[in-house]
């Protein structure tokens, strides 16, 4: 890209991109731009090196009608040095800006600590400073701060072009890349960690939060001198939640690029041949897939799938909650039903369906019945018609088992205008951070539950604020944090191996238990899954929470279980605590 050229172009998460004007981008400046729509800020400015050349580049999070994702839009033009500074100094001034002393300064850059303090110098004069917080915020407000940055990433302060050239060096190694990062080269070989995450399709967001949270909790053990000595490495891999070529393609570059363990959410609970990828490839494969039947696979043939780690309980777990949840709701008087009636809509995937075979014998034992089902589609389905036959019927409670937010979204917009009065439980979904964005205040009232969330602890807090500084987003309560202990979890193996050999690390995820963000991962009751409370254990310090919470005033309140939370706090849709409601009188 010669010196005089101007360059705009777009880029999505799959790093498919479109050149608007100028010449072709270089490629890691396409990867900066997938590694910028995983930060979640709404822009980012700052220095490129192109062939000796200083770039300005700009980069906005922009959304086209009838998208679903994000795409970045980058302009690309020559940089234009403020008051005599030169292109060195914009180095030096780089790494001042990330908190590190002469002495590393030099080491970074080859040259002494001397020669660095003389430019340090020259900078303060140049730029008319007194000391090195005013060059660092110079560096900050005209978006001064240059990537790649010398010597790379590790151990600088965590703002926010550190974390966009985090992510672009984990996609890198989708490109084909046989080693790991040079930073990796200079001690030990590196624990590699690779992640399969969803980066495009309807299951971006999650995929997104997901990295967010690896990454999170790669660059604090790395802070704190890894694992045995070694770094991590972080090694992501995108795909298409319902695109299998791209799930297998991206599951074949970790495999090739020989990592040490996998760590994934519910991509396997659509594309079940992961779990035989991962036995033939025999290292740790750790996700969140909520399958069942991925469970009673992993107990029936331990031999083959010992390396098979569900982290959260199985979805079997929300039917017996939605029942208890409807005990609760009778007991605290604060929500009496007229019907005691349930809709339910399922998505039309085996992975999702909660209320199968014998869910209508355990609403009939305590007094409810099933009025209608309804099987929805992943995408385009005809939401007008199901929420106006679910307002025709006025259940008590509308069950929702579909985790798209832009498809729920839809579900729950109509059923408040629609005028439906009852309570709607969605089975994770509403979880996702999207659900509340995109409805706003309509969002009030809704019901959810999750198998495994974020629990009330100090570390959680921590999580909480580091994830929204670098991110400038909030987590959402299960994915994010669930991926921070998927890293922590094989850290921890790891260390108490005292080596990454699989069968050790895999027997030590069996017989201990680890005490995460999101409850407990005890995985020795078998088919090496977590166990739920309060349904599948009574003791909670062996078993991860399952939530219960409404959303209220865009904010999400537990509601069970009860030392957790209470009923009490349960509010009626739209704020209401009693009065007339059609087909349903309140209490």
């Amino acid at each position: 890209m010669p010196r005089t050229s101007h360059a705009e172009f777009t880029t999505d998460h799959r790093g498919r991109t479109t050149l608007l004007r100028g010449l072709e981008p270089p490629a890691l400046l396409a990867l900066y731009a997938r590694g910028f729509l995983l930060t979640n800020r709404a822009e980012i400015q700052f220095v490129y090196r192109a062939e000796g050349v200083l770039l300005s580049i700009r980069m906005e999070r922009q959304r086209t009608r009838g998208d679903q994702h994000d795409h970045a839009l980058v302009s690309a033009n020559p940089l234009v040095l403020p008051q005599g500074v030169t292109p060195r100094e914009i180095d030096v001034l780089t790494l001042v800006a990330l908190g590190l002393p002469n002495a590393e300064i030099a080491g970074r850059l080859g040259t002494s600590p001397r020669t660095v303090t003389t430019q340090i110098e020259r900078l303060l004069h140049k730029l008319e400073q007194r000391g090195r917080g005013g060059l660092a915020a110079i560096a900050v407000d005209a978006s001064l701060l240059a990537l790649p940055v010398p010597g790379g990433v590790e151990g600088v302060a965590p703002i926010a072009a550190v974390g966009l050239e985090q992510f672009a060096a984990a996609l890198r190694w989708g490109r084909g890349a046989s080693a790991a990062p040079d930073t990796a080269l200079a001690g030990r070989r590196p624990i590699v960690i690779g992640t399969l995450a969803a980066l495009s399709g309807i299951a971006a967001d999650d995929g997104a939060e997901m990295v967010r949270g690896a990454a999170l909790a790669i660059e604090e053990i790395n802070a704190n001198g890894g694992v045995g000595g070694r770094r991590l490495e972080h090694f992501v891999a995108g795909a298409d939640l319902f695109d299998p070529e791209s799930v297998e393609a991206a599951m074949a570059q970790l495999v090739g690029a020989q990592v040490d363990a996998i760590t994934t959410n519910y991509i396997s609970a659509e594309n079940p041949f992961l779990l035989e990828t991962a036995a033939d490839y025999g290292r740790p494969f750790l996700h969140l897939d909520t399958f069942q039947q991925h469970v009673d696979l992993v107990e029936a043939r331990p031999d083959r799938y010992w390396m098979v780690y569900q982290t959260c309980p199985s979805e079997k777990y929300y039917a017996l909650a939605f029942r208890r949840f409807l005990g609760e709701l009778e007991a605290s008087r604060r929500y009496e039903p007229a019907n005691r009636r349930v809709a339910i809509v399922e998505t039309d995937s085996a992975s999702a369906r909660i209320a199968g075979e014998g869910f209508d014998k355990e609403l009939a034992a305590i007094g409810w019945g099933v009025s209608a089902r309804y099987a929805a589609p992943v995408r385009s389905t005809d939401w007008k018609k199901i929420a106006r036959r679910i307002c025709e019927a006025a259940p008590d409670v509308v069950l929702v088992a579909h985790y798209v937010p832009d498809e729920i979204v839809t579900l729950h917009r109509l059923l408040v205008e629609g005028g439906f009065r009852g309570l709607v439980h969605y089975v994770y979904g509403a979880s996702i951070p999207r659900f509340r964005d995109v409805l706003g205040p309509l969002a009030d009232g809704a019901i959810w539950s999750s198998v495994t969330s974020r629990m009330d602890s100090d570390s959680a807090t921590r999580f909480h604020r580091n994830y929204v500084m670098r991110y400038r987003a909030e987590p959402g309560p299960s994915q994010a944090s669930s991926a921070y202990d998927q890293v922590q979890l094989l850290a921890w193996s790891w260390a108490r191996n005292g080596s990454t050999v699989p069968r050790g690390t895999c027997k030590v995820l069996r017989e201990d238990v680890y005490h995460g963000l999101n409850g407990i991962y005890y995985f020795g009751g078998g088919g090496q899954s977590p166990l739920s409370y309060p349904d599948g254990t009574s003791d909670p310090t062996i078993g991860q929470v399952l939530i219960t919470s409404q959303i209220q005033g865009g904010k999400s309140v537990v509601l069970s279980p009860p030392l957790f939370g209470s009923m009490a706090r349960l509010q009626l849709p739209g704020g209401r605590d009693q009065g007339p409601r059609a087909g349903l009188e309140g209490v």
